[in-house]
């Protein structure tokens, strides 16, 4: 018995041997097939063109590789409208390869070429494709521009997720002087974008023009118009209240908790230790009587910042900021006097911003969270006396400023 396992052993030893021998033989006549021949002038074969299939942007294209035994890869290229030649390789063993970066719908010239081992090129095969409308059109047409609260949006549809660059020139006049600036933004999918980083003046014409370009440098014009920015100020908080914790309003009951006033006492927890604490589970909400009718534009939220002061004797200038229980996102509702009931303006999340330094989210605390009560297109409320904050998540928040104007 024992002769037996032993032999039955050696066996299995001999046949592995031989497979791992065969796998070497063949490996190496594979790996041949990519070892650089300086002396090799010839050129391989041409692919056989069987047929394309077009994509946005793009075509598809299906071939027949030649025979030749060191073929590495074949490849189609052409000349971009920005005069680059573009090559696209596929691998020798496949029979269809995609070419992309064509700015416009339509025919294109293409050429289709073997290469191999040694960088020889075969004689190319000189094509015509068909392409779809390309993302960079899709992108350009679908741009808009919006009038905004002290600054203005710029929102596009991109379904392709391929890297879009929106070019937005912003021109001006203040004071006699002529103002330009120019502001690019990186996107992979639709957004809306704002800006407001400029001291345009509200109610001053501002003249907008939009273009976008893709990753192959081709550039469509998107938009050219001129906007007027809206107008709203700070409403003040001198006429608020907070109704008793537990009267409902519309079927919704005032929150109780720890410090409720210090959310509108116009004091951030930056500032000093300050910042309301509730004990009820989520959703809760915050009702504020302001006092008179007013249209609502935008809302500034501050956090918690107090709890971790230092972290081994080291400052740490995030605190709670983007953690720990804070109100992170909320609902926000207008009482409609003509309903008797509450309208939902937007829903909020407020994500943890990126920092190149600690002493940033400090900075970033003192300013707050602002956001737009009408995100999708920015303008004012329905007159209201009343607001509510619908808290979805966390316990805590610091303050809470609003923005618009009086109802006439």
């Amino acid at each position: 018995m024992r002769n037996r396992i032993n032999i039955y052993s050696h066996i299995k030893v001999i046949s592995a041997i031989l497979i791992i021998m065969g796998i070497m033989v063949s490996g190496c006549g594979e790996a041949k097939r990519f070892e650089i021949s300086g002396g090799d002038s010839t050129p391989p074969g041409q692919p056989e063109f069987v047929e394309s299939k077009p994509l946005p942007g793009g075509a598809r294209i299906l071939f027949r590789p030649p025979t030749d035994e060191d073929l590495l890869y074949i490849e189609a290229s052409y000349i971009s409208e920005a005069g680059k030649k573009l090559r696209f390789p596929a691998s020798y063993f496949t029979d269809s390869l995609d070419v992309y970066g064509f700015g416009k719908a339509g025919e294109h010239a293409i050429e289709l070429c073997a290469v191999n081992r040694s960088g020889n090129r075969s004689k190319p095969v000189e094509r015509t494709v068909e392409s779809l409308e390309p993302p960079v059109v899709s992108v350009a047409k679908s741009v808009n521009v919006l009038s905004s609260f002290a600054s203005m949006m710029v929102k596009w549809i991109n379904v392709s997720t391929e890297p879009i660059y929106v070019w937005v020139d912003i021109s001006y006049t203040q004071n006699g002087k002529r103002h330009d600036h120019t502001t690019v933004f990186t996107s992979y999918q639709s957004e809306a974008r704002s800006i407001d980083s400029l001291k345009l003046y509200a109610n001053e014409q501002v003249t907008v023009k939009v273009s976008v370009m893709d990753k192959y440098d081709n550039m469509v014009s998107a938009k050219d118009t001129a906007i007027v920015l809206l107008t709203d100020g700070m409403i003040p908080k001198e006429g608020w209240s907070l109704p008793v914790v537990g009267s409902p309003m519309g079927g919704i009951a005032q929150v109780g908790g720890m410090r409720i006033d210090a959310v509108i006492d116009g004091v951030i927890d930056i500032d000093i230790e300050n910042y309301f604490i509730t004990a009820q589970t989520n959703p809760w909400n915050l009702i504020i009587n302001l006092g008179e009718n007013y249209e609502l534009s935008r809302i500034v939220t501050h956090q918690r910042w107090s709890g971790y002061p230092s972290t081994f004797g080291i400052l740490d200038h995030q605190g709670n900021l983007y953690r720990g229980d804070n109100v992170l996102t909320y609902n926000l509702y207008g009482w409609d006097e003509i309903t008797q009931s509450w309208e939902l303006m937007s829903r909020r999340t407020i994500t943890e911003p990126i920092v190149t330094v600690d002493s940033e989210y400090t900075m970033l605390g003192k300013a707050g969270d602002m956001a737009f009560l009408y995100p999708e297109e920015p303008k004012f409320s329905k007159p209201t006396r009343w607001f509510r904050l619908e808290a979805i998540n966390g316990k805590y928040i610091s303050e809470i400023t609003l923005y618009g104007r009086k109802a006439q």
